[in-house]
């Protein structure tokens, strides 16, 4: 009978421990734990797929629609200016794909009734004007490593809206989604190759 007594009394001292915790602490020490024990490098990658960009189908279409125009600019002006050609040849490739895919992203916004933006921010226009000034060996090093990591932010975009949304957001975010994939592909392996 004591020891019922002592066991009673120890588990409503536990429980009551429990719930004087808020949750919001409990929430926040798992959150600690999982930080300590996330590798390096995934704990310098912003997690942005938490946000679920592709759940808002405005906001997906507008980042779409911005990172489209940038890959096309950038693409005619690497065509351009660039000598190697395999940054030729990958520039090409990425004004003919990303222009399919802007169009195939106009169709479905037209469809949606959402506007698209049709320039890019004044700090990208900044940008393109500077890399028109570099010199081209230092251009085409810039050039695909920014193809690089414009295509991480853009894989994880498309993932994101596969999996979120509509069918018809899902139908133009699969097919898009696979020629990014080849994209990202394409542009590890030319930047790891240049000098």
């Amino acid at each position: 009978m004591k020891t019922r007594k002592i066991l009673a009394v120890v588990s409503l001292c536990f429980l009551g421990l429990q719930a004087c915790q808020s949750p919001e602490k409990r929430v926040k020490t798992d959150q600690s734990e999982t930080a300590k024990t996330q590798a390096p490098d995934e704990a310098i990658i912003p997690d942005t797929l938490g946000l679920n960009r592709g759940a808002s189908l405005t906001i997906f279409m507008n980042e779409a629609a911005l990172d489209g125009m940038m890959e096309i600019e950038l693409g005619k002006l690497a065509a351009q200016k660039a000598t190697n050609i395999h940054v030729v040849r990958f520039a090409k490739r990425m004004v003919k794909d990303h222009t399919k895919i802007a169009d195939r992203l106009k169709v479905l916004a037209d469809s949606k009734k959402i506007a698209l933006p049709t320039v890019l921010p004044k700090e990208d226009q900044d940008h393109i004007a500077e890399l028109q000034k570099m010199p081209v060996n230092e251009f085409e090093k810039h050039y695909m490593g920014m193809m690089v990591k414009g295509h991480v932010k853009a894989l994880e975009l498309f993932k994101s809206a596969t999996t979120s949304g509509d069918s018809p957001l899902q139908n133009f975010a699969i097919p898009s989604l696979r020629t990014i994939e080849q994209h990202y592909t394409l542009a590890m392996d030319i930047n790891k190759h240049l000098k």
